[in-house]
């Protein structure tokens, strides 16, 4: 149902044959033939990067055209550093909101600007990548303004026996009918046993980010408090129809629906429902949402429900998420309707509570997409709750007012309306509290313990109520990934850009986070405290305890290009409640350069050259100070290497750090060999290069396979 919308799955480290960035010569072998001598500082050593290539190369999902996002830390620096971004590639404003000291900018790209090539020079500009540029300061990211599909209902079949027609026996007018015993998911999360302890989410908002909510609704009429309308920030009124698709008021039915012995009655119908439409039909965009988050929280919100969700992993909704959490607020996401695995946002953000679906046989919906970050289950299958009052009944005619609708989205609001509720009884309770005491409280209902399908469980009301609030606040955790040679060669660690992170713990995947374009600053709150800038990544609500960290990414900082080979690392880190952890997470770069060659004569001379920052071009007859060689060799076959000191060793404490190793073959006499062969292997990454020699001279890359106008491997 989406326009004008374009898809791009284009991740970090993707191998495409038309990426020059992916480098792959040890996958797709070039024929032999014959390579061209340079001298030594020739053009061929000179690279120039594709911003439209580059741009290409993180976009990891749909996005919305002619829009980026940029996130700045609101100093003299940043403002200075996004007004150059912002002359780079922008024509005007489309949203601007402002988390605590990060501010979010949406741009409206210059016309002859596609997003790719958008991306990859404000990328280049805020690296120092572009001419007589300096790095920009205080940047955190730039990412498109990923698309999030509109929330889709959906409908039980037209032969559903439980639909809700007149054929079996309703009134002219639905709402007149107490369709309390249709509503088994209030059976199944022990509603009315919650009721009888006296917790109906009295004095609690939630507010419904989705498509707006119809306050003309029988069931709902004095159920809402005005919402907002985020693309122009206007007022929603709370007796106005808000809803332009229906979804928004079903999810508010389930949460709030008046009990009064008519139509359907809400799980916490004494809470208060506040719209916050996101979707208009379509998605209004991320920093847009960031402001509703901000809106609905500034206007007393304590639950947001989001029925919605996508594959992307966006800054900018982390921001948004993580400002919510910090203000003590609720973040209760639907797991989504994939049927297979795979990672939903924001509902595995740390911290959020993701929501899968069960059926009316508490066994886990057939759709609901499992995942080791699912918190709990809640009824998600033939749910019935109110629809707009414009919706017509099918073959007579006339307003519907309740309709079944199956999906995730409606297993959200179940849990929305519980987190109301215990907010009711335990008004001081943190969104880790809330998050825990559903999760140790839920029935388990698939494979004993936690399951990736059902979470913890299916969420129980009544136990949530009567058990004790959980003790511990949780914990939080910073990584720093940062480069293992820096600190032997430059004094302070070199952070490191666009690197996964990955938190497991009792053999399951718990969350994943991504450092940003600094290396350095994390989107959380309140901000970091690592000289000389903030945290890298941000996990701001775990259980205590022991993780399994793993850090993987490219083996550059995605501006340097070399992105053929990924480095990894591991450790681990101990959770304690109610403090912050922060560990640094090391990487290095390996490289092992190998000259072969053979089918020469006694008076063949063929050397391997590698230029080695700071010192020049190193042979194994002449070496520097970085890497060791194998000692020089020459006649009919020989071999020779070059392997690069590991931080620490050497006689210069390590390699060096963030900087290009050129390569070269010089052919300085004698009869050339019939074959030649360079592999370049990089953290166990193998690449062969192989060629012929004819004229005496300097063979640089590129070589056949080789990226064109590339320097050399990167290394940090």
């Amino acid at each position: 149902m989406l326009t004008m919308r374009k898809a791009v799955v284009a991740t970090m480290g993707l191998v495409l044959l038309s990426l020059l960035l992916a480098g792959c010569g040890g996958l797709f072998q070039p024929p032999v033939r014959e390579a061209v001598p340079l001298t030594p500082g020739a053009p061929g050593l000179l690279f120039t990067p594709d911003p439209r290539l580059l741009g290409e190369s993180i976009i990891e999902g749909q996005y919305i055209p002619g829009r980026l996002v940029v996130g700045y830390r609101d100093t003299r620096e940043g403002r200075a550093s996004f007004a150059k971004i912002y002359n780079l590639v922008g024509k005007g404003i489309f949203a601007e909101a402002k988390l605590d000291d990060v501010v979010l900018v949406c741009i409206l790209l210059k016309d002859e600007l596609s997003v790719e090539e958008a991306l990859g020079m404000a990328l280049m500009l805020a690296m120092g990548r572009l001419p007589d540029q300096e790095p920009l300061q205080d940047i955190l990211f730039v990412e498109p303004d990923y698309d999030i599909p509109a929330p889709e209902p959906i409908p039980e079949p037209e032969n559903a026996p439980m639909r809700v027609e007149p054929k079996i026996g309703y009134s002219p007018n639905p709402y007149d009918e107490d369709l309390r015993p249709f509503q088994w998911g209030l059976d199944a999360v022990n509603a009315e046993a919650a009721w009888g302890l006296g917790y109906t989410g009295n004095g609690i908002i939630v507010a419904v980010m989705d498509t707006g909510v119809d306050g003309t609704h029988p069931d709902l009429q004095g159920q809402l408090v005005n919402g907002v309308e985020v693309r122009n920030m206007s007022t929603l009124l709370a007796t106005a129809n808000s809803d332009i698709h229906n979804h928004g008021t079903h999810c508010a039915g389930i949460i709030a629906a008046k009990n009064d012995g008519k139509g359907v009655v809400g799980l916490a119908y004494n809470a208060k429902i506040m719209p916050v439409r996101i979707f208009d039909p379509i998605f209004i965009g991320a920093v847009n949402y960031a402001n509703g988050v901000l809106w609905a929280v500034a206007n007393g919100a304590k639950v947001l429900s989001n029925s919605w969700g996508g594959g992307a992993y966006s800054q900018a909704i982390k921001a948004a998420v993580d400002y919510a959490l910090a203000q003590n607020v609720v973040v209760v996401v639907s797991a989504g309707n994939d049927y297979i695995g795979m990672w939903r946002r924001p509902a595995s953000i740390p911290g959020a509570i993701g929501v899968a679906a069960s059926n009316a046989h508490n066994r886990k919906a057939d759709f609901s997409t499992p995942g080791d970050w699912v918190s709990v289950s809640a009824p998600g299958v033939r749910v019935l709750s109110s629809v707009r009052t414009d919706t017509t009944r099918p073959v007579i005619g006339g307003p519907l007012y309740y309709d079944y609708y199956d999906g995730t989205s409606m297993a959200c609001p179940h849990v929305s309306a519980l987190a109301a509720m215990i907010l009711e009884k335990h008004s001081t309770a943190t969104p880790y509290q809330v998050k825990k005491l559903l999760e140790q409280t839920a029935l388990d209902i698939e494979a004993s313990g936690f399951d990736p399908g059902t979470g913890h469980g299916l969420i129980q009301a009544n136990r949530a109520l009567t058990a004790p609030l959980p003790s511990d606040n949780g914990g939080a955790l910073r990584i720093h990934v940062v480069t293992a040679s820096s600190i032997y060669v430059w004094g302070q660690w070199w952070p490191v850009s666009y690197m996964d992170i990955t938190l497991r713990r009792g053999g399951k995947t718990i969350a994943v986070g991504q450092t940003d374009i600094e290396g350095w600053y994390y989107l959380g709150f309140p901000t970091g405290d690592y000289p000389p800038g903030y945290g890298v990544g941000y996990f701001p609500i775990l259980e205590p305890g022991t993780y399994e960290v793993i850090v993987g990414g490219d083996d550059c900082n995605l501006f340097n290009y070399r992105t053929a080979n990924r480095v990894t690392a591991r450790t681990t880190a101990t959770v304690t409640a109610g403090q912050v952890t922060t560990i640094d997470v090391q990487v290095n770069t390996t490289l092992e350069v190998i000259l072969t060659w053979s089918g020469g004569r006694a008076d063949t001379d063929v050397d391997l050259a590698v230029y080695e920052p700071d010192v020049g071009w190193t042979f194994a007859r002449a070496p520097g100070r970085w890497g060791s060689w194998t000692p020089d060799g020459s006649g009919q076959e020989g071999t020779e290497t070059y392997t690069l000191y590991a931080p620490g060793t050497g006689p210069a404490g390590g390699h060096g750090d963030d900087a290009f190793y050129p390569l070269a073959v010089v052919f300085n006499s004698g009869t050339p060999p019939t074959t030649l062969t360079v592999t370049v292997r990089q953290n166990t990454v193998v690449e062969y290069y192989t060629f012929t020699l004819t004229t005496h001279g300097w063979y640089y890359p590129p070589w056949p396979g080789w990226w064109d106008n590339y320097p050399g491997p990167y290394v940090f």
